[in-house]
């Protein structure tokens, strides 16, 4: 039983690491996508003072985008929250396919 115990806190700690580097690594992209929206509005501002039909017509759709990313991410944390276990097997998954991937790309036979 001692042994289940051991393994249960071994495996919770690993998670629990694991969830703290994701958030880490969100907290990066977080502060990433600020500076992207930011620069964003800079840029949009600039096409604004225009008042060219093309120009509305690319600020909205930059807008748009940057909703977008931070809905994205959003969603992205509050799952991490929620399942940090499923969270951890789907970026393994993905890191996995791309080493796959990566491996049949540059296979010279």
């Amino acid at each position: 039983m001692s042994r289940n115990r051991e393994f249960a806190r071994q495996v919770e700690s690993a998670v629990n690491g694991v969830s703290g580097r994701v958030r880490h690594y969100a907290d990066e992209a977080t502060d990433a996508g600020h500076d992207l929206l930011d620069r964003t509005r800079r840029v949009t501002g600039k096409f604004a003072r225009r008042n060219n039909g093309n120009a509305q017509r690319l600020r909205y759709m930059a807008e748009d985008f940057a909703d977008e990313a931070t809905y994205q991410y959003r969603r992205l944390r509050k799952q991490v929250r929620r399942n940090p276990g499923l969270t951890l097997g789907i970026a393994a998954a993905a890191i996995g396919s791309f080493l796959l991937i990566r491996h049949v790309l540059r296979d010279d036979d």
